[in-house]
């Protein structure tokens, strides 16, 4: 009986122990930061600078070149592929498809496409 007041005595200082002596120990600081984190020096060479906020990572380095997107149209069975716009998310072609004009949009990083 004694043996297990004393165990009973020892786990319970055990349990109020603890966790006072791990909150003492944690002078741990979380900081959470949303968007794209800023360098005050360039990191590596797809980095670019803003102004008031420092260096960032250029989004754009997986995009496909126009060229490349172009390819793409043609290999799906276009023709006669002209280039209306090759900026942003989506670049955009004129062909032609079974003899009839067609506008075809391209995502510039998967390289799907459809037609308009």
């Amino acid at each position: 009986m004694n043996r297990l007041i004393l165990a009973t005595a020892f786990a319970s200082t055990l349990a109020f122990a603890l966790p006072l002596a791990a909150e003492a120990e944690a002078k741990t600081s979380v900081q959470i930061f949303l968007g794209v984190p800023h360098y005050n020096y360039q990191v590596g060479p797809d980095y670019r600078f803003r102004t008031g906020h420092g260096w960032y990572r250029s989004m754009n380095r997986n995009r496909l070149t126009c060229n490349e997107a172009r390819r793409e149209v043609r290999d799906s069975g276009y023709r006669r592929v002209r280039t209306i716009e090759c900026r942003g998310a989506t670049y955009t072609f004129r062909a032609i498809r079974r003899g009839n004009p067609v506008v075809v949009y391209v995502n510039s990083r998967t390289g799907s496409v459809w037609r308009g």
